[in-house]
């Protein structure tokens, strides 16, 4: 874990106050052998999902610090939405129905089972995936981690909404980000 896609700073820059913040707000999730696991996961082109949480959760941090909300469960819902191990596509999902429906719950069981939760990450990790499912968060935090789990996946592949943003909000983006 060194760097998260998007982004030209890195864990190890000892120099990176927020970095470092970032980094001991999540590091018990990171070490949980069982999260490990999720290096194993292809979830976007070319990225794991190890990797897809950690880009979340990084931008998830930084807007919700700089917009003075609860960025350190944020953080962690973030790193924990999509905290699931089965590949939906070689048809592993554990119970029927949408996957975009499924894995959120799935993933705040695996949250609960190692974890323990607060309600700013239960509304981060449970409506991460509106507006492809009809319930909307109910916290700023987890709308602040769905808009980031939709950036990121656009960053991820390279291409989608992302170059498809007016350059008002791009040049938004970068700057709560940089």
């Amino acid at each position: 874990m060194t760097k998260v896609v998007g982004s030209k700073r890195t864990f190890t820059d000892v120099t990176d106050e927020e970095a470092i913040e970032f980094v001991d707000i999540v590091s018990d999730i990171i070490a949980l052998d069982e999260y490990q696991k999720m290096k194993n996961y292809t979830h976007h082109i070319g990225y794991t999902r190890y990797q897809h949480c950690l880009n979340v959760a990084w931008y998830s941090y930084l807007w919700c610090k700089r917009s003075g909300l609860n960025y350190r469960s944020a953080a962690r819902g973030a790193m924990l939405h999509d905290f699931y191990l089965y590949d939906q596509h070689k048809g592993e999902q554990p119970v029927p129905g949408r996957h975009a429906e499924v894995h959120p719950m799935v993933a705040l069981a695996n949250a609960n089972k190692y974890f323990e939760v607060d309600d700013v990450m239960y509304d981060c990790i449970a409506h991460h995936m509106f507006p492809s499912t009809p319930t909307r968060p109910t916290t700023m935090e987890g709308y602040i981690v769905s808009i980031a789990d939709k950036y990121c996946a656009g960053l991820e592949v390279g291409k989608t909404g992302v170059d498809y943003m007016s350059p008002y909000v791009k040049e938004a983006i970068r700057k709560i980000t940089e």
